[in-house]
């Protein structure tokens, strides 16, 4: 297969171009706004992460905190619950 050697410089310059004119604003973290559109953390509907409902369901209900523990342990006895564990002990996570 042969390339253009001209068609090859036009398509580098192109390409040049547009990486110093983008056609669309980002900011350096590639969003498109540097303002979070809602306070992160503070949506109820959220379950995952620190600030979702499922951690403050646990630390409030005691009840369903104990479920959870009942299932971790059941898990840590399971083949992928050791392999999980051994991991992470070799990572230095505890």
């Amino acid at each position: 297969m042969a390339f253009d050697p001209k068609i090859v410089l036009q398509g580098n310059r192109d390409k040049q171009e547009l990486e110093e004119n983008p056609t669309v604003g980002f900011t350096a973290s590639g969003a498109s706004s540097p303002e979070p559109t809602e306070q992160l953390g503070k949506d109820p509907r959220r379950m995952a992460g620190p600030g979702g409902a499922f951690a403050f369901k646990m630390m409030q209900d005691p009840q369903f905190a104990q479920e959870i523990g009942g299932w971790n342990q059941l898990f840590a006895q399971s083949n992928q619950g050791m392999e999980f564990n051994q991991a992470k002990i070799q990572m230095g996570a505890g």
